[in-house]
């Protein structure tokens, strides 16, 4: 199945996800677990979340597709499962969640209650084919819809709307940035991570939980010993009921100009966002040049951000600083 027609049944699920009524019913339902693709098999699907079978009643199967019953907790629950329906693997049962392309939701059928819950997942990623390929691009992306008291996970930092999306791009150099090498050893490669969740009451958005990183490595890879030329850019944002805490935070002065940092302060229910930057320059036999940029802001407020900068380091030493309430402090 091509990508653009993939993302053509995304949205197709999404507006039909987007039409069911919040309800509540005991909180989390099924996983989204132990559903395989069965060996030997062009997309046939097999499974049941619970791990248990006898929990589960298949309703419809057809090549890339399953629609079932499944009864949990004293709950029953409509999963419909969507994958590329000429995935196969002759090997051995392949997990539905390793696949290019998978799309799970569930339904609640018993009680009063209604909602959706669906995790959707995309995967375009070389090493699957080949584990010893490093070079190649990556996209990746999952969408998870937790709409109905009983959907929810009861993770208090999950929004009822999770998405992630992760891209690489190596440029042929077999090493990865952002992806557990030390960042002495990137060439000209890019990566891009993003994560949003939302807390919705109908229309009504309650909170806002938001991480972006880019990861940018600057070297030539036309040489054997690349430089340590790296660029770090992140941006943090929390709000409403996915601010975890009242807190502060202050900035000192820059290392040169007119720059004076400060201080903000924020409720548990704010919206604040974090924006780092992060950069270093191989100078030959001279070393490297670091630089270091950080701001804070307080959307809720009528007060200007603060901010401050440093042309000699970059991470959470004066004249920065960081505060838990926005995730691990980042660095070079």
């Amino acid at each position: 199945m091509k990508i653009r027609n993939i993302v053509k049944s995304l949205a197709l699920v999404g507006a039909t996800a987007a039409l069911l009524p919040v309800g509540s019913a005991v909180a989390g339902g099924p996983g989204f677990d132990n559903i395989v693709l069965q060996s030997g098999t062009t997309g046939s699907l097999a499974g049941c979340p619970t791990g248990t079978p006898a929990d589960c009643t298949p309703l419809i199967d057809g090549e890339g597709f399953l629609q079932q019953e499944v009864r949990v907790g004293g709950q029953t629950y409509i999963q419909t499962v969507i994958i590329d329906p000429l995935s196969s693997n002759a090997a051995a049962d392949t997990a539905v969640s390793s696949l290019n392309f998978s799309d799970i939701t569930f339904i609640q059928m018993s009680g009063g209650a209604n909602g959706i819950k669906g995790m959707q997942r995309i995967t375009d990623d070389p090493l699957t084919a080949n584990p010893l390929d490093t070079t190649g691009n990556l996209f990746s992306g999952t969408t998870q819809l937790l709409i109905g008291t009983w959907a929810d996970d009861g993770d208090p930092l999950t929004g009822d709307l999770a998405i992630t999306q992760n891209f690489r791009d190596n440029s042929g150099t077999g090493t990865a940035i952002g992806s557990g090498t030390d960042a002495s050893q990137t060439q000209d490669d890019f990566v891009n991570s993003f994560s949003l969740d939302i807390n919705l009451d109908g229309n009504t958005q309650l909170g806002k939980k938001m991480d972006m990183q880019q990861d940018v490595g600057m070297s030539d890879p036309t040489v054997t010993s690349p430089g340590d030329d790296f660029q770090r850019f992140v941006i943090r944002q929390r709000s409403g009921d996915l601010m975890p805490a009242a807190g502060s935070l202050e900035l000192g002065a820059a290392s040169s100009g007119t720059t004076s940092g400060g201080t903000v302060e924020w409720t548990d229910s704010e919206d604040v966002m974090m924006t780092w930057l992060g950069q270093r320059v191989n100078l030959g036999g001279t070393g490297s040049a670091i630089f270091g940029f950080q701001s804070v802001d307080n959307k809720s407020d009528a007060l200007d951000p603060i901010s401050t900068f440093s042309t000699s380091t970059a991470g959470t030493d004066a004249p920065f600083t960081w505060d838990a309430n926005f995730g691990d402090a980042p660095s070079l």
